[in-house]
């Protein structure tokens, strides 16, 4: 059972007054956090100018508007939420530890692509009884009779009461800690730990287990804004800062692991059949998963005419696939990352954000 993401089907904002300028957006500043933000801009084209970091100021090369403040993760959400910064990076954990007092800060993108982790509830090896998180129901009742606190160490003590609260476990005792929680248990600070993992090395390495159904949460960086700044911003359109900040995300998520794919055939002798080959690469690059194939004419520099097919192809999926490629026909094939994707009828997170905001087009 993992908590719903804390966002809203509306917002009710209040009316702005004014444009916003700067726009201040708060980016953590250090760590994985703040190494993949700054990628993601840089891909989009809004690179960020930091001089050190010790720097807790920043601009937006090309982007008078944007204002960049550093700071840590969990100062994001409160600084979002009482409107001090307009757009925020945080962790999808730290936000929803925190949605129940932050009501005007909401979520934009609730995964940017990186940061990827879960919120588990994990228990020692030894415990070769309790294997899912209906038997901790039963271990707390046990304690409880025993004259025992059942003791938890966390970061989240508010999603852990929640997320126990679901489960009908009651009889716990939170102990809150920002420290490395994988030693409490071993050290009898704590019987359990819920902690973040992503691929559960450090919990094995120190004699923990994840139970089945102990997800709390799944957790990746993401977006956040303050709601009524955010509806001033929506309402510039969608030549608009924000819209064009957007769009730009989305276009670099929908590229993320695509090549732009050019397979060239020919030339073709005068009298061979002229779609043979460029009809069996493109039935084999739709059998690998390629979207968007299209095919035209191309000629050489004799004249001779040749056919072109362009697509988008899987990174990973190129390499295996050149030599069928060649003998199907293939004479040329060229593979360029693809920095944005952008379609018409995709999702648009600014247009979804601009209803859910209550804003006219």
């Amino acid at each position: 059972m993992s908590t719903a993401t804390p966002e809203a089907a509306s917002l009710p904002v209040t009316p702005a007054t004014g444009p916003i300028d700067p726009i201040r957006l708060a980016v953590p500043s250090k760590g994985h956090l703040y190494e993949g933000i700054v990628d993601l801009l840089r891909t989009a084209g809004y690179r960020v100018r930091r001089a050190s970091d010790r720097q807790y100021e920043a601009t937006i090369a090309g982007q008078p508007r944007f204002h960049v403040v550093f700071m840590r993760p969990t100062d994001i959400v409160i600084q979002v939420q009482e409107g001090r910064c307009h757009l925020g990076v945080t962790g999808m954990d730290v936000y929803a530890e925190h949605a129940f007092e932050a009501e005007d800060a909401a979520v934009v993108i609730p995964d940017l692509g990186y940061g990827g982790c879960r919120l588990v509830v994990a228990v020692p090896e030894s415990w070769i009884d309790v294997g899912h998180v209906m038997d901790l129901v039963d271990l707390t009742t046990e304690f409880k009779a025993a004259g025992k606190s059942f003791r938890v160490s966390t970061k989240y003590p508010a999603l852990v009461r929640q997320y126990f609260r679901k489960w009908g476990i009651y009889y716990y005792q939170l102990i809150h800690s920002d420290g490395a929680l994988e030693l409490h248990p071993s050290l009898g600070i704590a019987d359990i730990i819920v902690d973040l993992t992503s691929s559960g090395t450090t919990l094995k390495d120190n004699r923990l287990r994840e139970i089945a159904s102990g997800i709390v949460l799944d957790s990746a960086a993401c977006l956040v804004g303050h709601a009524p700044s955010l509806a001033a911003l929506a309402r510039e359109g969608e030549a608009g800062e924000l819209a064009l900040l957007l769009d730009a995300i989305d276009g670099v998520k929908r590229s993320e692991g695509l090549l732009h794919l050019e397979v060239v055939g020919g030339p073709i002798e005068p009298g061979s059949p002229t779609s043979d080959a460029a009809a069996a690469v493109a039935s084999y690059l739709h059998d690998q998963g390629a979207q968007h194939l299209v095919r035209g004419d191309v000629w050489d520099e004799q004249g001779r005419p040749g056919w072109r097919l362009t697509a988008l192809v899987a990174t990973r999926k190129l390499n295996a696939c050149q030599r069928t490629l060649y003998s199907l026909g293939a004479s040329r094939i060229v593979g360029l990352p693809a920095q944005f994707v952008f379609e018409k009828d995709a999702p648009s997170t600014f247009n979804a954000l601009r209803q859910r905001l209550g804003v006219g087009s």
